[in-house]
């Protein structure tokens, strides 16, 4: 009995909350839209390397084909 008033209580004061935050919401969530925006504008860009997995596959700049060095290399006891 003492557990569904508890509950019934919990969930009145809920609504009767919702209820009067509701007509602030709104103004808070454009709010926080506009920070968001004005944070992202001011950040200066990064720049990208390729050794991160998703730069490499989308970038055709850094797919370039790689020269293995001990192909090209003679050592001097092969002459």
């Amino acid at each position: 009995m003492f557990k569904n008033v508890v509950v019934t209580v919990s969930a009145v004061a809920f609504v009767m909350l919702a209820i009067a935050l509701g007509p602030n919401v709104p103004a808070a969530l454009a709010t926080a839209h506009a920070i968001i925006n004005d944070v992202q504008l001011n950040r200066p860009a990064v720049q990208s390397s390729c050794t991160v997995l998703e730069v490499w596959f989308f970038d055709p700049s850094c797919r370039h084909k790689r020269i293995k060095k001990s192909a090209r290399t003679k050592h001097p006891a092969d002459s």
